[in-house]
């Protein structure tokens, strides 16, 4: 296929003669302007694309490299399009189905992708940046190393469909997934630094290593979500439902954890420094040489919970509960326990002045 322009009438022709191969083919200046014979002002492609659906799905049209930047006309079914390495930048294409499509290194940078379908779409290594996501289907998706960072406010996933998806590496600085499913996403090594997660789920997901400072968490869903050496610093866990939630080896100074449930939770080889677990509940959780240095723990109930080997230098535990509690190897330098209940079921009282 010649890297060339075509007018309508050429593309209308290679279209119905079975050619899907549309790589490389620059589409944008002349796929909303009339022909040459001042004829019908609708591209082959889009022809195509709104009258033989049927066709497309069986077969899948090749757009690799292709410059579709700017379009505007409806894109009704698109399942299973090679439109890698295209630039797709400002293009309309909200509510097209692009299931199963392949679009990786396409540029999508302010493209209009409202109520899309990308359910298991291959998106890895794409430009998203300030693209409209709202309502958008990415189920089992792969947006590995895509960049969906944008200037001020980030990118908008409003309660975009990810369950499943493969986000490793995204950058997402800054992105709104208010309301957004991401049950079983995978987002290793992800940049998630100031992004909005209220009332997102969470669940089973794998954010390992991700860099999540300033995040929004309010009535996120966090159950089992594996967060192992994510950088946490500073984040508002209080009040949260943590139950077996993996923090271990995670960076978590400063972070507030006061009044969360946090039983059997993995926070061996965390550093907590400063951290705030005040009346949090703590029972068997899994604190091996963690830094709980200057970490609150007023009130808060470690029964069972196994501390070896963890630094509890200045840390502060009146009234807290260690009933069977693991201290093997503690340092206590600068402890306060006044009132807590040591291993023995005994209960620390203050010295006498």
């Amino acid at each position: 296929m010649d890297a060339r322009e075509l007018n309508a009438a050429e593309r209308l022709d290679q279209y119905i003669s079975g050619d899907r191969n549309f790589r490389g083919v620059h589409l944008s200046r002349n796929l909303l302007d009339a022909d040459a014979n001042g004829g019908n002002s609708i591209s082959a492609v889009e022809w195509g694309v709104l009258q033989l659906g049927e066709r497309i799905r069986r077969v899948g049209i090749d757009f690799g490299n292709a410059d579709l930047a700017g379009t505007h006309r409806g894109w009704a079914n698109l399942t299973r399009a090679n439109l890698e390495g295209a630039n797709l930048s400002g293009t309309n294409l909200s509510g097209a189905d692009l299931s199963d499509a392949n679009l990786r290194r396409a540029d999508l940078s302010e493209a209009d992708l409202r109520n899309i379908n990308l359910s298991r779409a291959n998106l890895s290594e794409c430009n998203m940046a300030r693209a409209l996501l709202t309502d958008a289907k990415l189920a089992e998706a792969n947006l590995s190393r895509v960049n969906l960072a944008k200037t001020n406010t980030g990118a908008n996933l409003m309660e975009a469909d990810l369950r499943g998806a493969n986000l490793n590496r995204a950058n997402l600085r800054g992105a709104n997934l208010t309301g957004a499913y991401l049950n079983s996403a995978t987002l290793v090594e992800a940049d998630l630094h100031q992004a909005n997660l209220t009332g997102a789920n969470l669940s089973r997901g794998n954010l390992s290593k991700t860099y999540l400072r300033g995040i929004c968490l309010k009535g996120t869903c966090l159950t089992q979500v594996n967060f192992s050496g994510a950088d946490l610093a500073g984040v508002d866990l209080s009040q949260k439902l943590l139950t077996g939630i993996n923090f271990a080896g995670a960076y978590l100074s400063g972070a507030t954890f006061a009044g969360a449930l946090l039983m059997e939770a993995q926070l061996n080889s965390a550093n907590l420094k400063a951290a705030n677990f005040k009346k949090a509940c703590l029972i068997a959780a899994d604190l091996q040489q963690a830094n709980l240095e200057r970490v609150d723990f007023r009130e808060a109930n470690l029964t069972g919970a196994n501390l070896t080997g963890a630094n509890l230098t200045d840390a502060d535990l009146r009234d807290a509960n260690l009933r069977s509690a693991n201290l093997t190897g503690i340092q206590f330098k600068g402890v306060r326990l006044a009132g807590a209940v040591l291993p023995n079921g005994k209960v620390c009282r203050p010295p006498k002045r």
